[in-house]
């Protein structure tokens, strides 16, 4: 059974690395694309089955024995999560995802997970720094009177070119409602 989980763990890891591009750091959050349907229903039934494992052997154990199978699996299934939320324009809910896994499992298991931790250090880095660069557009935007909805209107439409999450986009349609 052990063995079984190992075996699948590794095999969905290299379809996930390979459609992440073996791994590539991210740089823009506009170049992120969805896991494929298949590589995506690969990770969701490896989560279904570490926790099948889990419960039969008992957590204790599973993770005694299948530390780095664990933690693993978690992380492929953030890697998952975090391609959605920022396809989905939510990369709020993105870095969110990346901060809780991230605080949980700072380092890899193992060297052969290496790669897929830099990548996702590598997208927590770029929604950080695209929170902060979209933070000074916001506070821009805010201060501008209701005589400017023009301008308030670019700097919402930049913060989310820069930082895509619905919050803004529902700003950006009720100024654009407000300018009609």
């Amino acid at each position: 059974m052990i063995a079984e989980f190992k075996e699948q763990t590794e095999s969905v890891l290299v379809q996930v690395r390979d459609a992440t591009a073996n791994f590539r750091e991210i740089d823009r959050l506009d170049t992120v694309v969805r896991l494929p349907a298949s590589v995506s229903a690969s990770v969701a039934s490896l989560a279904n089955r570490a926790r099948d494992f889990r419960s039969k052997l008992g957590y204790e154990i599973a993770f005694h024995e299948s530390r780095a199978e664990t933690e693993t699996v978690d992380a492929l299934t953030v890697v998952d999560q975090v391609t959605r939320s920022l396809v989905g324009e939510d990369a709020p809910a993105a870095r969110l995802t990346l901060l809780n896994f991230l605080k949980r499992y700072p380092e890899p298991p193992g060297d052969n997970q290496k790669p897929l931790w830099r990548y996702l250090t590598s997208a927590l880095s770029l929604c950080d720094r695209s929170k902060n660069e979209a933070e000074a557009h916001l506070k821009r935007a805010q201060s501008l009177d209701s005589a400017k909805k023009s301008e308030a209107l670019r700097e919402y439409q930049e913060i989310y070119r820069i930082y895509p999450n619905p919050v803004t986009a529902e700003k950006i349609r009720q100024l654009e409602g407000e300018s009609r």
